[in-house]
């Protein structure tokens, strides 16, 4: 299982020189969706996994410690035994199958409160389809986490009402956060690598239209999204940006790529999602 995925962290008072940039290797690939439909299995559609494998169908964050419950993880740092999940990219062809698009060997997170569990997004589909446009080549997707938190809930109904972006500017930029969510946290880029090179001739395409569709059944990609659970152990991850690193962390423990594909979890699933198939895993429709 190759390398697939980067995460980066930005600190909170000075990005420049506060980042913290690292990749995970995946550690599933199951239709489960622990934030949104949790002790479903399965669930509406399929998702990249990667982190602590503690991962699983339901995770509680009153009952769900991450770093207690978790022996590994597919990510650079054997300190985070965080989950992050993405949808998965497909390929539809021709004939109307379709096929999973591979990931990537990677390319990179800092201090936020245990049991915070955030959505990027969210799943709702071809949200404005006039502006579809030809893609021949999907090579990477970014997702930015919001950056601003309301100080006392580290979940809401949603996933998402707790947090918010600034509401002006970017965190790059200092932008202020609003009143509603006073407290600013670290900007976390989630980058996942798709490697489309095997499904880019325009050939192949049905009426010209680009061939990709996300694994909810959404061509135009509005609907992409991440999800986030903290799981990183003790104060490892503060220290980190508080040490105003990058690629290299000493205060942190490294593994080797070897280490990282070591660590997966069972498949709770038992679905084909790897064939040439005649529909989306869950029959999600485009």
């Amino acid at each position: 299982m190759q390398l697939n995925t980067f995460i980066a962290a930005l600190g909170l008072l000075a990005p420049a020189n506060a980042l913290l940039r690292f990749g995970c290797a995946g550690l599933t690939v199951q239709r489960l969706d622990p934030l949104v439909n949790p002790g479903m299995k399965p669930s509406t559609h399929l998702h990249q996994i990667i982190g602590g494998d503690s991962f699983n169908i339901s995770m509680p964050p009153e009952t769900h410690d991450l770093v207690e419950l978790s022996s590994c993880t597919s990510c650079q740092f054997k300190e985070d035994f965080s989950n992050y999940w993405t949808a998965v990219l497909y390929y539809h062809a021709k004939n109307g199958t379709y096929k999973r698009v591979p990931q990537k060997a990677q390319f990179g997170m800092e201090g936020t409160l245990g049991g915070m569990m955030l959505i990027k997004a969210t799943a709702l589909r071809n949200l404005s389809d006039s502006q579809q446009r030809l893609v021949l080549e999907v090579s990477w997707r970014n997702h930015r986490f919001p950056t601003c938190w309301d100080g006392e809930n580290l979940d809401s109904p949603n996933h998402q009402d707790h947090v918010a972006y600034p509401e002006s500017g970017t965190f790059e930029s200092g932008g202020p956060c609003p009143s509603t969510h006073p407290v600013r946290l670290p900007q976390i880029l989630l980058e996942t690598v798709w490697d489309t090179t095997s499904f880019s001739d325009p050939a192949d395409f049905v009426d010209g239209q680009q061939p990709f569709v996300w694994s909810n059944g959404d061509s135009t990609g509005f609907s992409n999204h991440a999800d986030y659970l903290f799981g990183w152990e003790g104060d490892s991850l503060q220290r980190a940006m508080d040490g105003h690193t990058y690629v290299s962390a000493p205060m942190l423990t490294p593994q080797s790529i070897a280490q990282q594909n070591q660590c997966q979890v069972p498949d709770m699933v038992n679905e084909d999602i790897d064939s040439w198939l005649p529909s989306l895993p869950g029959q999600n429709p485009e």
